[in-house]
């Protein structure tokens, strides 16, 4: 019950008691209304036996039919009101004890208003009923779908953490699904089906983790759950959620695939006790913090948390640098030997730390990498070049741009879905595109993403295996795979300018890419030892600081670009 605002005032009284009696169930309304019935027929015998009919006792028989009307209904508070009035018409007392005024018609108006007054009490009633359930679902269930929402789900924890006769050690779960693609759902097949898509896998969620289990919605795209009693190792419920998710839900015959993460908090009951809401807030946190990371799955124990905080605050800060743009993209050319002119601009970026000062990819990425944001930033990465080329379209500027998708050596195939989707948007040139596949994460390729790397190379895309050397693959085991350039390690090359053999291998190798069809790309170029060598050995693209350093878009030399 919602809390008033003067809980001694008469209103607020006469509401909770209207509630309280509208509330009962049926045998205690029958019961009530005979007793009613009783104390009404008392009254009228009374009023029989004293021999008249004073006001007093006339106007008293109101409250009894106006609880009637409360309790029973209009139509059973109606029924009683008409009875009354007959009770006291002349066909239930002599004309002695009437008044010739009440024989000629005044008791057919006194019935016509017990009728009317016991009516308008059970429309009242029924009124208060359904603006009390209404106030109840407002408060406590999701509009749409009338799952419970966040107060009764924090009204769960509450309960659950001061429950006795349990152990404060027993375990609480909270459950957090991200449905990422709601939006994009609810757009094609509307707002009404969008809801009963909702409620069906909060359904089959229950389902899924016991009848135990409260599943609620804290917003459009957001399923929690709270289990009171945590059972099975986080690797079995893992597998369990993981399944689920993988599974379509269908409405009507059609099937839906629900793209959705899902963070598990698990917690002791005390801290429940002590702080509900600060849980809660912690699950949530946990779980957004999952879905940045792009984690299907994410378990974390209470007493992990601690051991989190630095990851979560690295999470965060990454995140409002991308959003701030205190890191900045930086574009370095790379000189085609043939023309003499700059042919490609590879992407890179700098990262203006607020302690730090300036970093270099190099330099921050191993801190992306141990706080899983590699797949975030990678996306982020594609997406602003995009932005860039946009509006080089727009002033009539062609150029290919070389894009790293491995910066932690794995070939993500959401990385290269993001991408796929740019190109669509901006109808930007594919055979423009240059994709960056490190040796290591190509030797490693898992079908699905060699499959979209095969998609992108079929519509132009140029796919170049990176740091070529760093790993153990030779030169032969690249022509089976999806690529179109070998770009030579700076190891290598640096190998290759102080020893013999190396020169003679690297040479050996650059012809055996050419007559393959494969483009021969070096990096590391700092000195003109390098530059002189690997022109000389028929290598057709060099980058490095001799020839120039990344730029700022503001500073790339279109003049030298071709």
């Amino acid at each position: 019950m919602r809390k008033l605002k003067d809980p001694n005032s008469f209103t607020s009284w006469l509401k909770e008691s209207v509630v309280n009696f509208t509330e009962m169930n049926a045998e205690k309304q029958v019961f009530t209304g005979f007793v009613l019935a009783i104390l009404i027929a008392a009254i009228i015998r009374v009023i029989e036996i004293t021999g008249g009919l004073p006001s007093l006792y006339e106007h008293l028989l109101y409250f009894p039919l106006i609880f009637a009307g409360l309790l029973l209904g209009s139509r059973i508070g109606a029924l009683a009101g008409f009875m009354c009035g007959l009770l006291l018409s002349p066909f239930s007392f002599s004309e002695s004890l009437i008044s010739g005024n009440e024989i000629v018609g005044g008791w057919m108006l006194r019935m016509v208003a017990y009728t009317l007054v016991a009516t308008m009490a059970g429309m009242v009633a029924k009124v208060i009923k359904e603006l009390s359930g209404a106030e109840q679902t407002a408060k406590f269930k999701y509009q749409g779908t009338d799952l419970p929402n966040i107060n009764e789900l924090l009204k769960q924890l509450e309960s659950i953490g001061h429950r006795k006769g349990s152990s404060p050690n027993d375990l609480v779960d909270i459950f957090n699904f991200r449905l990422q693609n709601m939006d994009k759902i609810q757009q094609q097949i509307g707002t009404e089906k969008a809801n009963e898509l909702v409620k069906q896998m909060a359904v089959q969620l229950k389902k899924l983790l016991g009848d135990q289990v409260h599943v609620g919605q804290t917003s459009r795209n957001e399923l929690v759950g709270v289990r009171s009693e945590a059972e099975g190792n986080s690797k079995e419920l893992q597998q369990k959620i993981e399944s689920f998710l993988e599974k379509p839900i269908v409405i009507d015959g059609v099937s839906y695939q629900m793209d959705s993460t899902a963070g598990v908090l698990r917690v002791k009951k005390e801290q429940l006790k002590e702080d509900h809401q600060k849980v809660f807030d912690e699950a949530q946190s946990h779980a957004f913090n999952a879905f940045q990371k792009k984690q299907q799955f994410s378990f974390l124990e209470q007493n992990e948390a601690i051991d989190q905080i630095e990851e979560v605050t690295f999470s965060r800060q990454f995140s409002e640098a991308m959003k701030n743009n205190d890191i900045q993209l930086y574009y370095q050319p790379r000189l085609n030997t043939n023309s003499g002119y700059f042919s490609v601009l590879e992407v890179s970026a700098k990262w203006v730390h607020p302690k730090r000062g300036s970093m270099s990819l190099e330099e921050f990425k191993p801190m992306i990498e141990e706080a899983s944001l590699t797949q975030q930033f990678t996306s982020w990465i594609i997406q602003r070049t995009f932005k860039d080329l946009r509006v080089w379209q727009k002033q009539k500027v062609t150029i290919r741009v070389a894009i790293n998708v491995t910066i932690n050596d794995i070939v993500d195939p959401l990385v290269l879905n993001v991408l796929a989707h740019e190109l669509q948007e901006t109808k930007f040139p594919a055979q423009n595109i240059n994709i960056e596949v490190s040796e290591r994460a190509l030797m490693s390729l898992s079908d699905k993403s060699k499959r979209y790397l095969e998609r992108l190379r079929s519509i132009g895309c140029n796919i170049i295996a990176s740091h070529f050397g760093e790993g153990r693959s030779t030169i032969q085991s690249l022509f089976v795979l999806p690529v179109d350039a070998v770009k030579l390690s700076e190891e290598l090359v640096q190998k290759a300018t102080s020893h013999s053999d190396q020169k003679r291998e690297l040479a050996s190798m650059v012809k055996m890419a050419r007559s393959r069809g494969l483009t021969t790309i070096a990096t590391g170029i700092n000195n003109r030892a390098k530059l002189l060598l690997l022109k000389q050995i028929g290598c057709e693209e060099l980058q490095g600081s001799i020839l120039s350093k990344s730029l700022k878009k503001s500073e790339i030399p279109w003049a030298r670009i071709r």
